[in-house]
């Protein structure tokens, strides 16, 4: 199957929801947490030609399969919002955003992002790709936050 990544359009927000809505509900039960933003987002929430952010779309055949956000600051970048439908799951297509979407990071010192600290299938995701636990925070109902970092480039 041939797997395309591309940057968003605004035509691509209502079906990126429609993914991100669905992946994100295993997490939402998990925490009992129904109101975090993945949830809870609109389509004009959804940043695809805003300066300061980067939105990426996998295509299965042409067909929608995942997305990623990045949100830039001075010398680094937080990667949200990785979705894939049910459909592409465990097909690599979460890696590729993921190594896509860090191809808009090259000169930063880091890319950093955060997921539930009892999603092991996410955090084994991150490790895989080189990202490392930098902190924890409690989160709700003895849930916690894991927050995860990558660093590109030595400090100077």
């Amino acid at each position: 199957m041939r797997i395309t990544v591309r940057r968003a359009m605004a035509s691509d927000v209502r079906r990126l929801l429609e993914i991100q809505k669905k992946a994100f509900l295993v997490q939402a039960l998990k925490y009992n947490a129904y109101d975090i933003p993945p949830m809870v987002e609109e389509e004009g929430d959804v940043k695809t030609d805003s300066p300061g952010w980067v939105v990426l779309v996998a295509e299965a055949e042409g067909i929608l399969a995942g997305s990623i956000r990045a949100e830039f600051g001075e010398d680094e970048a937080e990667i949200k919002r990785l979705s894939v439908d049910d459909s592409y799951q465990n097909m690599g297509i979460g890696s590729l955003l993921m190594h896509e979407i860090e191809k808009y990071c090259a000169g930063l010192k880091r890319v950093w992002l955060f997921t539930g600290g009892q999603s092991e299938k996410n955090i084994r995701l991150y490790e895989k790709l080189g990202y490392n636990i930098f902190r924890e925070e409690p989160f709700k109902d003895g849930f916690t936050l894991v927050h995860m970092e990558k660093l590109l480039c030595a400090d100077e």
